[in-house]
């Protein structure tokens, strides 16, 4: 069955490995994402006893990523008939052959996971995301008997030598756990493109190609946002003073849009959307179920095609006015203010929290952002130029959109 998967020989190994703590980490661009999730269908495949249990931080973040990429290589070995997918937004559960079950989860849902029993794995995707007492709740939800050896495997970034997964599981040994570290160089399925973004994040950012390209443990220094809290925030448009959207276009990188609330002087992130490969017809009626009807859209301007059909399908939407000192100004305005964050905004809190100032290799620090991982980042620029240029945002009532 392997043969019909491209398999990147680096995680041979790890097909049959069982030991009870898996770590899968490095570079960005690795392919370890999509080979656990090939480990794990080719398991469900095998036979009868699987019930994985696959988690991430947030449940919102969960379709776009660990959900579709065991359907994608489900669909990859011609198993669909197999495998009952569900095909809507409520739940994102898959039974399979023999009973086997594929659990899906974020820690932002603490009930369902107390509920969930008879696990036999453990599939923990960006666990970097992840506090220490998170892990240790899901190590306690892995015991009893089971058919197959039980085990937990995490994949991350070392984004942050401070983080609680290098002191638990690097600096002391465990008998009962194997870490694999690969980079892009071990992907020989990688595009070209990629590759090469990777490569030259050497000149554009020393530490951010340590992390990302080598899967070197850093220390994000330089961080233009600090002044930011997550947590519980209404998202009831009517409880803020004004409402303020950006849209950051892309396809093989995400589309990104923000919705921002301003009241009291400070700034609220209310809703946002991040997905990859999406054209402006998927595109337009996912951003009508994020947007708010009467208010306008700054976009990234050098998409003027795109912005044009949002136009015909009755957006009040404009591009963005990029021009000298623009970024520079924008952020230093938003730096000013408290920034609340809602936390089923995850996409915008990873890329908030390794925003920084570009820096060479001699350490030498300049006014500008790293290019890099900060879509939502540029769409919530653009949401606020009408506030930093203090320029008068005007609304209008769109016609029987129903958005």
């Amino acid at each position: 069955m392997e043969a019909d998967l491209k398999i990147n020989k680096v995680f041979y190994p790890y097909l049959d490995n069982d030991k009870r703590y898996e770590l899968l980490y490095g570079g960005a661009g690795s392919g370890k994402s999509h080979f656990v999730a090939q480990k794990k269908v080719l398991q469900h495949l095998d036979g009868p006893g699987r019930k994985t249990l696959v988690v991430r931080k947030v449940r919102n973040t969960i379709r776009n990523s660990v959900f579709t990429q065991i359907k994608t290589v489900v669909h990859d070995l011609g198993v669909e008939k197999l495998f009952e997918i569900p095909k809507g937004t409520a739940h994102f559960d898959i039974r399979g052959p023999h009973n086997n079950e594929f659990v899906f989860t974020g820690l932002d849902d603490p009930e369902k996971l107390k509920s969930i029993v008879g696990i036999t794995d453990v599939w923990v995707e960006e666990a970097n995301e992840l506090i220490e007492e998170d892990f240790k709740q899901i190590d306690l939800r892995l015991r009893g008997e089971t058919k197959h050896p039980k085990q937990i495997t995490l994949t991350f970034n070392p984004v942050s030598a401070l983080s609680w997964l290098k002191g638990y599981f690097f600096d002391v040994e465990r008998d009962n756990c194997s870490i694999l570290k690969t980079t892009y160089k071990d992907n020989v399925f990688i595009d070209d493109d990629y590759r090469n973004m990777l490569e030259n994040l050497k000149d554009q950012d020393y530490v951010y190609y340590q992390i990302y390209a080598l899967g070197e443990w850093g220390v994000l220094g330089n961080l233009i946002f600090t002044n930011y809290v997550v947590g519980d925030i209404s998202k009831d448009d009517n409880d803020y003073d004004s409402i303020y959207q950006g849209l950051d276009f892309g396809f093989n990188d995400p589309s990104a849009f923000i919705k921002v609330g301003l009241k009291d002087d400070e700034l609220y992130i209310l809703d946002e959307l991040y997905l990859r490969g999406l054209t402006n017809n998927e595109l337009i009626p996912m951003v009508g179920e994020k947007a708010s009807a009467r208010t306008l859209i700054v976009a990234d301007s050098s998409e003027p095609d795109r912005i044009k059909e949002f136009k015909q399908h009755g957006y009040y939407i404009r591009g963005a006015e990029k021009g000298p000192g623009s970024v520079k100004a924008g952020l230093d305005w938003a730096k000013r203010k408290k920034i609340h964050i809602h936390p089923d905004c995850a996409n915008f809190v990873k890329e908030i929290q390794g925003y920084k100032y570009r820096e060479d290799k001699d350490g030498n620090v300049y006014d500008e952002p790293v290019d890099i991982n900060n879509h939502l980042m540029d769409a919530f620029r653009y949401a606020l130029e009408g506030l930093w240029k203090e320029r008068k945002v005007t609304t209008f009532s769109k016609r029987g959109l129903g958005i």
